[in-house]
């Protein structure tokens, strides 16, 4: 009670003023409140059940009503339920009863529910009732049939044989007098007595008694044996009514072995009932019923005792009942024969109006005989199968195109055979309207497609009577389905081709962007190592080295130091037409649908954290602070392993935080705080950091609700990213989140962009079941906030910690992002907050790298020379292969197959003619296995295929690594170098 508003906590007090039994649960910590009617279903429960938790109270039946209640504060609706079955311990002991109950929930200020208002009805008698007055009629069923005593006898069994629960033990006893003792010493279980004349009990039935149990003998003699079971006989003789037994100690053993029908319970009483005619006092047998141990033996229950021991009567033992029972045949056969009449007009007026209907309905109908006679059909049955009804069988062959007979015939002799009903899909012949005959005088036909349904009529002895013939017309439905199945087929096939337009434009646009960051690097590289030699004097002039102090020595390091900024300015604009480029490409696969979010189980706070270390050095760089908070949600909720798409969810973090990043690089105070947190609904519902979430677009569904992404429970993960930059007014705010827009025209002019980042960030987050959004005011910085749908998952088996190579951020693209602006782009003016960045050779002086034999695979020309004259400045071994054909050849002559050529790493590009690059890795891995390569050949794929499948394709084609284009020459290096090491220590490299 505690939880609640103290209104709450005093309402509890308040006594429910109601004629009818009810009750008052209130919330987690519940208490319960009744009226006076209430007591009466409780039994000894009351008083001590006032004011007390229902879980305690109602112990034995509580996980009912814990999951009914539960299920109500979920919906805050109305829950009925009639004649539920609960095992009550009201009485003493655990007691079958039924009862009919209306929870309606009772809503607090707040909106929640609070309490339930519970008005209950037991209906236990009445269910019981209808359930005895069943056996009562099934026993009456059987006995009707009666042909003689034996006959009883085995129908009374099969009459109560369905009342499991209230009988779930019973035995059948008739009564024999056997005069002689030689005969009655026959009888198995009978003691010898000197001839006296004795009463012997004959075993004519027995419901849930093994056979050969002890408990039921063949035979009882009841005047010279003695057990529990026979002194409970000869009572019932005695009384001549039902006599009630407990069964206690003195039945130890005789119940041993039993599998106790009903509640599974073993019983506790038992009623030992003597049948006996209605004009005789002589008792024809004993029926001996064990009670149900879950009910107490009332006055309804010996009702139900008696009644059916009444049941028990046959016509050849009374004159009177035969008389009866003659007149009740009599009144039945003129009940029936009226009853015939009655039918007889009601059928009459039926066919009638069934004769109008078949003839106005659409579709044919025809009533056929087994042997396929039409008896009766309407126009359009008979116009489809060219049969008038009578005449003879139909004739398929005729009325249907080529091939379609044998299905028909098949369909036909299932329906006769296992009499069910039919349906398939047919093609029949019809003829031309006008003409019928074509030029040579041959009859025209057109092909119609129809829907033929049969459906068997059974009799009493299951056999099949007539068969219900049923013909629908579906041509126009099948050329729909054709005009349907051509359109989407030739979607599927533009799909596939503006899929395959965008690979192409990728690639070739990637392709010379990387040849151009190449030739950059090489520059670079080597104005680098000249303005290092001119600085160290190991240029000469003709004259003498050249040294800082040489006349003309400052001005030649001055050009090549703008020489080095320019080059330098290529790569950040190539870096810049990448970004764009790729925006663009994201953008055509959302127009075409082909951007796809694929779940994978990952850890999300790890995700994120790891995804922010990628900023340090920008951060750095701009002198901007970081911090990050973890809510206590994430703690509170135990977000670990869920699934999501990592590479989709990282893409909106980078791009928020580039913006971020390069909208605070120009102020004074330079801050950007990372929140991240989770809840079970959805942020945007109850959201107190006042972001206005965008609305969203009907072209971006959710797609976390495919099977993929499992049934585990839904959690939304919240990441906000705040900022201190100049901060955004409403009118600026509009223009979000929308195709080519940016806050206002001067965002361009002084930040950069295309305005597509934050359109695709939005529909990402929308695709994965979330949403995004900001609040912001100008000059006082920003925030931006999206949540996206994932579901609860176990941890993986095997956990592979990879890097997501489409998402791989190099630092020069990412210093573009961020828009730091180096020397060459500054007017001469450098930043205050942004230091020029040192640019570093491709192979550093002091510490040179180990020579490498590096084979590159590549048919683009200009390609192949640049990056082959970088890895040479390098100080590496490099040779050449035009396609995979010469790749293989290579490795022939190599340390890995026959030769003793060295080899250390193969760079591989995938589009090439003769053998593609994923064609020779495939080779390559299976030769491996064959045994003809010893050892494993390291291989990287290069590539402008930078789309997330085409790059978990090569891995599992067998590429060790893959690199995206372009790429600078440095990072490949970096690559190159910790891949060489990682099979050197693994020792599956070639010496």
């Amino acid at each position: 009670m505690a939880q609640w508003p103290a209104q709450l906590r005093q309402m509890v007090l308040l006594v429910v003023q109601d004629p009818s039994p009810a009750v008052v649960y209130w919330g987690d910590d519940a208490t319960i409140i009744y009226n006076e009617s209430y007591t009466q279903l409780i039994g000894r429960k009351h008083p001590a059940l006032q004011g007390q938790d229902p879980k305690i109270g109602f112990a034995e039946v509580w996980d009912h009503f814990e999951k009914l209640l539960a299920k109500q504060r979920e919906t805050a609706e109305t829950v009925v339920e009639a004649n539920a079955f609960l095992l009550f311990f009201r009485h003493g002991f655990f007691e079958e009863t039924y009862f009919s109950w209306k929870f309606v929930p009772i809503i607090g200020d707040e909106g929640w529910v609070v309490g339930s208002h519970a008005t209950v009805v037991e209906a236990t008698r009445e269910v019981l009732s209808d359930r005895r007055l069943k056996t009562v009629r099934s026993l009456s069923r059987q006995l009707s049939g009666s042909k003689s005593i034996k006959d009883l006898w085995h129908r009374i069994i099969l009459g109560i044989e369905d009342a499991d629960k209230d009988i779930p033990l019973a035995l059948l006893y008739s009564v024999a007098d056997q005069k002689l003792a030689s005969e009655r010493s026959k009888s198995p279980g009978v003691k010898e007595t000197n001839g006296t004349a004795s009463t012997i009990c004959i075993l004519e039935g027995s419901l849930g008694i093994p056979e050969n149990h002890k408990l039921a003998s063949d035979s009882l003699d009841l005047d010279n044996d003695s057990n529990s079971l026979i002194s409970s006989i000869r009572d019932a003789m005695k009384e001549m009514t039902p006599v009630l037994v407990q069964i206690d100690d003195s039945w130890k053993g005789m119940f041993e072995g039993i599998m106790w029908r009903g509640h599974g319970v073993a019983g506790t009483q038992m009623v030992t009932c003597p049948i006996i005619p209605t004009d005789d006092n002589n008792i024809l047998a004993f029926l001996i019923i064990v009670l149900n141990p879950r009910r107490p033996y009332d006055d309804d229950y010996r009702a139900f005792v008696h009644l059916l021991t009444q049941q028990v009567t046959m016509p050849e033992l009374s004159a009177v009942i035969l008389r009866e029972e003659v007149q009740r045949r009599q009144q039945i056969s003129r009940d029936e024969a009226l009853d015939r009449d009655r039918l007889y007009r009601e059928l009459s007026e039926a066919e009638t109006k069934f004769a109008r209907f078949a003839t106005r309905a659409p579709i044919g109908l025809g009533i056929l005989t087994p042997q396929g006679l039409a008896l009766s059909a309407n126009d359009l049955w008979r116009e489809l199968t060219q049969l008038e009804v009578g005449t003879s069988s139909v004739n398929w062959p005729d009325v249907l195109c080529e091939g379609e007979p044998d299905r028909v015939n098949e369909a036909w002799g299932r329906t006769i055979s296992e009499k069910q009903s039919v349906t398939i899909q047919t093609r029949i012949r019809r003829r031309w309207r006008a003409p019928d005959l074509d030029p040579d005088g041959n009859v025209q036909y057109t092909e119609t497609h129809i829907l033929l349904a049969m459906h068997p009529d059974l009799d009493e002895f299951g056999e099949v009577t007539t068969v219900m013939s049923c013909i629908t017309d579906v041509s126009g439905l099948k050329w729909s389905e054709l005009q349907l199945r051509k359109k989407m087929d030739q979607a599927i096939e533009m799909k596939k081709q503006q899929e395959r337009f965008i690979d192409m434009t990728s690639h070739e646009m990637r392709n010379p962007l990387s040849a151009l960051i190449g030739c950059a690097d090489e520059i670079i590289t080597s104005l680098n190592q000249l303005r290092t030699a001119t600085r160290l004097g190991l240029v000469t002039n003709g004259i003498g080295p050249l040294s800082d102090h040489s006349p003309g020595t400052s001005k030649s390091l001055h050009l090549l130091d703008e020489a080095i900024e320019a080059a330098d300015t290529i790569i950040y604009c190539a870096m810049h037409q990448k970004r764009i480029i790729d925006d663009i490409l994201t953008l055509s696969r959302l127009d075409s649908n082909l951007l796809l979010v694929s779940p994978e189980p990952s850890q999300p706070i790890h995700l994120v954290r790891s995804a922010l270390k990628m900023f340090e050095s920008e951060l750095k760089r701009a002198g901007t602070k970081l911090e990050v908070v973890e809510e206590e949600s994430l703690e509170t909720l135990n977000v670990d392993w869920t699934l999501l798409d990592p590479s989709r969810v990282l893409q909106v973090l980078i791009n928020l935080m580039t913006n971020a990043i390069k909208f605070t690089r120009t102020e004074s105070d330079r801050c950007i705080k990372i929140t991240m947190g989770a809840s079970l609904d959805k942020p945007s519902l109850s959201n107190p950091s006042g972001v206005q979430y965008v609305h969203k677009n009907s072209n971006s569904p959710d797609q976390t609700n495919k099977p993929e992404w499992g049934d585990g429970e839904i959690i939304f993960f919240c990441i906000t990213v705040t900022d201190t930059g100049r901060g955004l007014d409403d009118s600026e705010i509009k223009n979000l989140f929308h195709l080519f827009a940016q806050a206002s025209p001067k965002t361009h002019k002084t930040y950069g962009g295309s305005g597509l980042g934050l359109f695709i960030s939005r529909q990402l987050v929308e695709m994965q079941g979330g949403e995004i959004g900001v609040a912001s005011q100008a000059g006082k910085g920003s925030v931006f906030q999206f949540y996206v749908k994932t579901r609860r998952t176990s941890q993986p088996k095997e956990v592979e910690q990879k890097t997501d190579l489409q998402l791989l951020v190099r630092e020069d693209a990412l210093r573009e992002a961020c828009a730091v602006e180096i020397s060459a782009l500054q007017n001469g003016m450098k930043m205050p907050n942004i230091p020029l960045e040192t640019v570093r050779p491709l192979s550093p002086s002091l510490h040179p790298p180990k020579k490498l034999h590096i084979l590159v695979v590549e048919d683009n020309l200009v390609n192949q020379k640049v990056v082959s004259k970088q890895l040479r400045k390098a100080g590496h071994v490099v040779s050449v292969a035009n396609h995979g054909g010469e790749a293989l050849e290579f490795i022939r002559g190599s340390e890995f197959w026959e030769g003793a050529e060295s080899l250390s790493v193969v760079l591989m590009d995938l589009e090439m003619p003769v053998m593609d690059g994923i064609t020779c890795v495939k080779r390559i891995r299976e030769l491996q296995r064959m045994g003809s390569i010893k050892g494993h050949v390291p291989v990287i794929a290069v590539t402008a295929n930078a789309r997330k499948d085409q790059i978990m394709m090569s891995m599992n084609a067998g590429m060790d690594d893959v690199t995206t284009k372009p790429y600078r020459m440095q990072d490949m290096l970096k690559q190159i170098e910790k891949l060489v090491v990682r099979y050197t220590r693994m020792g599956i490299a070639g010496d």
